[in-house]
């Protein structure tokens, strides 16, 4: 008998061409020609069989540290051009491995010396540029940034065009990312209405980038940076990936310094694309309530994000892909410059991850112009009352907490109009009293005495009060107070007044109302 899929992860499956793996006792390998994977927690597993023709896999994630994955299941996995990751808990990259790209001697040659003979400077002063340009526009959007947008602004017009070397463009980009990261400091972090007074008061807001247990943005301590955190390791995996398809060497940096086991040349070509991380981030803060469940809290104080948003989050790894290649590749086209290569001869370099040119060599046959659209990422809403997820966008409130929500929102309504009946007839204006209340009070009697009395010129004698009270009465118990109101044309209180036995209709309403009772008998049925 198979088990049952664990509640706490999503469904094992492939979406925008990523498949997650998380738990304990990972297992990759191949049956009968399948990929075959396994995660999970103790007894609760999930597993899943894909074929090459069909899985549509670009990026097989490894959440877990603990497991197996076959030789088979690696060619597998390069057969369909996918890449394997590794992050861990803390969000820190692990492994990132991707197809096999080219190798140029003379490109890496290029890459060891760019930085002695001016090609690293012009790459670095682009990459700069590029990412200065992003703070700004996305300072646009926070209020009160304004000023710090323009800062940022004015430091990319006056100094990046003026000869800096790569110590003042180090120094620039520092002072623009202190004002860039001072005005994310208030950004609120929303909390669903149950969590909101369980959570810590440092939750709550977006807080300073540096942690203050390490002077660094590592081991953030509140969730908007921990979620930050992740999504640049989903960056960082992707920029490594692109590297190693071009051929270059991930160690070899340009603007960050040299360090021991550190790829230091993905921080440099991450950095035009962190903006768009930033703006991804920020439409996740504005349009999505968390759940307290979403993140824990270690005995440090260190913030880490939990599944299934982890999953959410890693997700996003076809966006940063798409975004970080044209990055790489105008790098690899620069320093082809610096081995001595023709104008035609690099417009020939191979464009693996845009495929730039077998675009272009499809222009002179192309009737309409070439469309580029990031994958959209799945970020599924959350209840904003209890955090849970919800199957649809347009829904803000699940199955469990909606009577909950319309019944406090019905409250608050009858209590706001209480408020302005009060304020009204304080001030002489009560909308139930005066000429044009009068008018149509008036004339909705004279429209009942009129149906009064033509009913009772056919009808005599009249039926017995006990009669309705008998037959009619017990059965409006289940009947809406909406249908009485429209069969018999009567006010909702008044209505409720009828089905709870405080007021008898007129006999002409009998019929009718014997009628919708039987048909909300029959519909209980």
């Amino acid at each position: 008998m198979q088990d049952e899929p664990i509640t706490f992860f999503p469904p094992l499956a492939i979406r925008h061409g990523v498949l997650i793996l998380d738990g304990y006792g990972l297992r990759v390998s191949v049956e009968r020609g399948h990929l075959a994977v396994s995660d999970g927690i103790g007894d609760s597993r999930r597993r899943e069989r894909f074929s090459k023709a069909s899985c549509g896999l670009r990026r097989l994630v490894l959440l877990g540290h603990s497991g197996y994955i076959t030789l088979e299941a690696i060619r597998w996995i390069h057969d369909v051009g996918a890449a394997v990751m590794q992050i861990d808990a803390d969000g820190h990259v692990i492994l990132a491995s991707g197809p096999a790209g080219t190798t140029d001697a003379r490109l890496l040659r290029a890459q060891v010396t760019a930085s002695q003979n001016g090609t690293g400077l012009r790459i670095v002063r682009d990459l700069v540029r590029e990412k200065l340009r992003g703070q700004a526009v996305g300072l646009d959007r926070l209020p009160g940034a304004q000023k710090a947008a323009r800062e940022i602004r004015e430091i990319d017009k006056t100094n990046l065009d003026h000869g800096a070397t790569m110590e003042q463009l180090r120094v620039l980009e520092s002072q623009a990312a202190a004002a860039y990261w001072k005005s994310w400091e208030a950004v609120p972090v929303r909390f669903a209405r149950r969590d909101a007074q369980r959570v810590p008061d440092a939750w709550v807001r977006f807080g300073f980038r540096h942690s203050r247990l390490t002077g660094s943005p590592r081991n953030a301590i509140s969730p908007g940076n921990a979620i930050l955190n992740y999504l640049y390791a989903v960056l960082e995996t992707e920029t490594r990936i692109a590297t190693q398809v071009m051929g270059l060497a991930p160690q070899v940096a340009l603007l960050h310094a040299d360090q021991r086991s550190r790829d230091s040349l993905v921080f440099d070509l991450m950095e035009p694309v962190r903006p768009h991380v930033d703006a991804f981030l920020l439409d996740l803060l504005q349009s999505r309530v968390f759940a307290k469940s979403d993140f824990a809290e270690t005995r440090q104080g260190v913030c880490r994000v939990l599944p299934p948003l982890t999953h959410m989050l890693m997700e996003t790894a076809p966006r940063w892909g798409q975004a970080i290649a044209p990055v790489v590749e105008r790098a690899v086209q620069t320093l082809a410059k610096g081995v001595g290569r023709t104008q035609h001869t690099q417009a020939l370099l191979p464009t693996p991850l845009t495929q730039s040119n077998r675009s272009a060599g499809r222009d002179g046959l192309r009737r309409h112009p070439r469309q580029t659209v990031a994958p959209a990422a799945a970020m599924p809403p959350a209840c904003r009352n209890c955090g849970v997820l919800l199957e649809r966008a347009d829904r803000m409130f699940c199955d469990e907490c909606l009577p909950e929500q319309y019944g406090e929102s019905r409250r608050k309504a009858l209590a706001a109009g209480r408020q302005v009946l009060a304020h009204l007839r304080y001030q002489g204006q009560d909308p139930a009293h005066g000429s044009q209340a009068a008018q149509k009070r008036g004339k909705h009697v004279a429209q009942q005495l009129q149906a009064r009395a033509a009913w009772s010129g056919v009808h005599h004698p009249e039926p017995s009060v006990q009669t309705f009270r008998r037959e009619i009465l017990p059965r409006l118990r289940d009947v809406p107070l909406g249908a009485i109101a429209r069969v018999t044309g009567l006010s909702l209180g008044y209505c409720s007044f009828i089905r709870r036995g405080k007021r008898i209709p007129h006999p002409r309403h009998w019929e009718m109302l014997r009628v919708i009772a039987y048909e909300a008998r029959s519909a209980g049925k």
